[in-house]
């Protein structure tokens, strides 16, 4: 017995000593980085780097071994090694960046992710990306847009539509904080600026437990830190409509930690407004939109384990238009608008232990803004083309009041504390917070009696346009618990539970998630997620969701959050090391939708008298009420819905020195359908078929072409179906009864000379989203030079979005003609755009 456990010792104290060790430090070549994968090849040796980016390795076997380093984001580094018996090499690791750098040849739009990383849907894009992709304004989120499963609502929007979801279910982070408006010029660009975003994670589906009070996407946006190599450094991008400054440096007196500071303008009121007004188009008093932002970001650190980041956010949309001078239409408009969104946050990152990480986030958000709104808007039942020549007094009996007045305020103090554990092969993670949040509403609507009748009859524009005037404070807490560990040599598995109480609601939910990666291969990974989602109501989600409800607490205890149940499982293939391929199916099952209150309400009927001429009310009997809808403010759980689909997605990543090539190709198979009082309706962002096509080739060392196109099945839309007479209520008495629904008349604008005559309503129907818009297709380009001259880099470049003009409609406009007919004329997006800008890093 004692001879065996002597031969035991001495055997392993033997193989014991024909190990060595590995240990050093990771870098960008600036800042550390953390929680990168280290793996000695084809063994089960690995570590991960801790938040100063060291790491070690121990007992790894003597001889010649191959290292891996690798981290989203970053080029996966390998090196190779002679392992000495108990000797500690120490290796220092630079990770470059996967970046777009203008002047460079690396191009990368879309990065890889790690075989045990098990989240389903995740895209990480390279925010550099958006310097250089055609049509995209060099804004993130447009870059998005052409990502598989994601939609912009239009070419005016950058809102982002996931999977058949509206904007308003998606869950937008910036540096820990939640942002609810992340918009600037009312939604035609986003607040992240490309120049300042160090990281973008976008989750399409399947999000772990981490995140939550949203039911179908993330996306996780990081601020770059400033560099600590230079004391001031910075790059100016600027075309004929903005420009765009970033400045950034290390800490003065030898303090350790960086700072960066972006800003943006736009020139509509400096360039155009000047030449608009000179031309006589607009009167004097008029200014066009604009907005600036200021943006900056902190380091502090590390010392010792401790780290401290300061963010701040100070953004301005601004927008006067009153009606022009020499206006060829008949309306009239009025339009003043102030929005300010401001962010400030701090955070403290200390690590304790090498395998512990703890972040403490505290953050102040603000957005509001002011709106007054007052038009007179031509009938728009009326052919507006028919109308060549005008005088406005003749037409008052034509025009129609639209006035709104607006004041909100959104309001969001939050605490997050977020703890992350290393041991073995396990990653866990947890947290807790709490948002104290303060909502003002002040919504005031002044609408013609005849234009809510046009409303009223259309499906589209169903809602009650009541007075909403509110003050909302409530509170809202969550709880997370999350662990990715490896279950087999080829298996990881991410069990995850979070916790929410809604105060707004009064009620509580428990989500249960679950991840799993498998690696079927090396080179091929297959994962799978299922997991729960709700999301509470709120006013800051009703920016994004496009319907005025009423909280009130008589209303909001007795709804239920809305809740989402995702299925995804998905193939990750790299068929070269350059080229990978993905293919992704999932189904989202959505159950108490919140939707506006059906209650019985009353609508009007007449039909026409035979014989008679229907320009005339003696054309038609008389007005009877009959039973109808009625659409109110009260938010009831009235609605449930499904959403499912297949992605492909292609990708052409420029890793090697040779490689000139770049880019994606990708295809949506998508179906998603609401059902609401026994009624089958496609979503609105419902689209069957979305092709995106982006290449970028590097023809040389100084000129490069990118394309985009993009390609999309039509959006559904309520189809008109006809024309009836408008039915107003009029009190035909003068002893005080009750009013009377009529027919309502006026005289022709042709021949005012003639009886008045009958107006007509256009007819939509009962059945909403009845059609489909014609097919989107748009092609792209863009063209960069690249110089070196005054010790500067510069990049010329000429984008022209939408090459070949095409028409893609965005909505239609019904009228009716003069032998009462309906009609239509259709209202197009982006024309043809060429713009000239440039780029230069000092």
């Amino acid at each position: 017995m004692l001879k065996n456990l002597f031969v035991f010792v001495f055997i392993s104290a033997t193989l014991l000593a024909q190990t060595g060790s590995i240990k050093g430090r990771i870098t960008d070549g600036a800042s550390p980085i953390p929680s990168v994968n280290i793996l000695v090849m084809n063994t089960g040796i690995g570590a991960v780097s801790d938040i100063n980016g060291r790491y070690e390795l121990r007992n790894v076997p003597i001889g010649e071994q191959e290292i891996r380093f690798s981290s989203v984001g970053f080029e996966t580094q390998f090196f190779e090694l002679n392992i000495q018996s108990n000797k500690t090499i120490e290796l220092d690791v630079v990770m470059p960046v996967k970046v777009i750098e203008v002047g460079t040849v690396e191009v990368t739009g879309i990065q890889g992710q790690d075989q045990r990383d098990t989240r389903t849907s995740l895209i990480d894009v390279n925010p550099q990306s958006a310097k250089i992709m055609p049509g995209a304004v060099e804004d993130v989120f447009r870059t998005l847009q052409s990502l598989p499963g994601v939609l912009a609502p239009n070419d005016f929007s950058s809102q982002l539509v996931v999977r058949g979801s509206g904007p308003d279910q998606n869950l937008i982070v910036m540096d820990d904080v939640e942002v609810f408006n992340p918009y600037r010029l009312y939604g035609l660009i986003s607040m992240f600026n490309p120049q300042a975003v160090s990281d973008i994670s976008l989750i399409t589906g399947g999000f772990p437990a981490k995140y939550g009070d949203r039911l179908s996407a993330v996306l996780d946006v990081t601020n770059k830190e400033g560099t600590t190599s230079e004391y001031l450094r910075g790059n100016v991008n600027a075309s004929i409509v903005d420009a765009n400054v970033v400045i950034e440096g290390k800490n003065p007196f030898n303090l350790r930690g960086s700072w960066l500071l972006n800003s943006r303008r736009t020139y509509y009121d400096l360039i155009i407004e000047p030449f608009v007004k000179n031309a006589g188009l607009v009167d004097d008093n008029t200014t066009f939109p604009n907005f600036y932002d200021l943006q900056t970001k902190i380091v502090l650190g590390p010392f010792n384990g401790h780290k401290f980041f300061f963010n701040g956010i100070y953004s301005r949309d601004g927008v006067n238009v009153v009606s022009g001078k020499e206006r060829n239409t008949p309306d009239s408009l009025d339009v003043y608008n102030s929005t300010r969104n401001d962010v400030v946050s701090f955070a403290w990152h200390y690590t304790p232990l090498p395998k512990l990480f703890n972040k403490l986030i505290v953050s102040w958000y603000r957005t509001s803004g002011e709106t007054e709104f007052e038009s007179q808007i031509l009938d728009p039942s009326i052919n507006r083309k028919g109308i060549t020549d005008f005088v406005p007094d003749t037409l008052a009996p034509y025009l129609l009041n639209l006035n709104f007045r607006a004041d909100f305020a959104f309001r969001k103090y939050s605490i997050d504390d977020k703890f992350t554990y290393l041991w073995g092969d396990h990653i866990f993670e947890a947290g807790a917070g709490v948002d104290f949040m303060t909502t003002i509403m002040d919504f005031r609507f002044d609408i013609d009696p005849e234009l809510v009748s046009f409303f009223a009859s259309n499906p589209q524009f169903r809602a009650a346009l009541s007075d909403v005037r509110d003050v909302k404070h409530y509170n809202r807490y969550r709880a997370y618990v999350q662990n990715n560990f490896k279950l087999t040599d080829r298996m990881f598995i991410q069990p995850g539970l979070r916790f929410d109480h809604y105060k707004l609601l009064e009620k509580s939910y428990l989500a249960p998630r679950l991840g799993v990666s498998y690696a079927l291969s090396n080179v091929t990974t297959l994962r799978a997620v299922w997991g729960m989602y709700f999301q509470s109501p709120g006013y800051e989600k009703m920016r994004d969701g496009g319907a005025l409800l009423n909280l009130d607490r008589e209303y909001t205890t007795q709804l239920n959050a809305e809740r989402s149940i995702h299925y995804v499982l998905g193939v990750d293939h790299w068929l070269s090391s350059e080229w990978n391929l993905k293919l992704e199916g999932y189904y989202k099952d959505f159950n108490d939708l919140i939707e506006q209150k059906i209650v019985t309400g009353s609508r009007y009927f007449t039909e026409p008298v035979p014989g008679k001429d229907l320009r005339y009310s003696s054309g038609w009997t008389r007005p009877i009420t009959v039973q109808g809808d009625s659409i109110t403010q009260i938010p009831v759980n009235s609605a449930t819905g499904e959403s499912f689909g297949i992605e492909v997605l292609l990708a052409k990543k420029n890793l090697l020195s040779n490689s000139k090539l770049s880019g994606w190709v990708s295809y949506s198979l998508a179906y998603a359908n609401t059902f609401q009082n026994g009624n089958k309706y496609p979503f609105r962002f419902d689209q069957r078929h979305t092709l995106n096509v982006v290449l970028n080739y590097q023809f040389n060392t100084w000129f490069d072409v990118g394309v985009r196109w993009q390609f999309g099945s039509g959006f559904p839309y309520t189809r008109a179906e006809g024309i009836r007479p408008r039915i107003i209520m009029k009190d035909l008495d003068l002893d005080g009864t009750p009013e009377t629904p009529v027919i309502a008349t006026r005289k022709s604008i042709s021949n005012p000379d003639s009886p008045e005559e009958v107006i007509y309503d256009i007819y939509f129907g009962e059945n909403r989203f009845n059609d489909r818009k014609p097919d989107y297709h748009r092609l792209d380009i863009r063209f960069t030079f690249l110089a070196n001259f005054w010790n500067l880099d510069w990049a010329f470049y000429l984008d022209v979005i939408n090459v070949y003009n095409r028409k893609n409609v965005i909505a239609y406009d019904y009228f009716v003609t003069e032998d009462l007919k309906l009609d239509r004329e259709q209202n197009n997006m982006f024309p043809i755009i060429p713009t000239l800008g440039f780029n230069v890093r000092f």
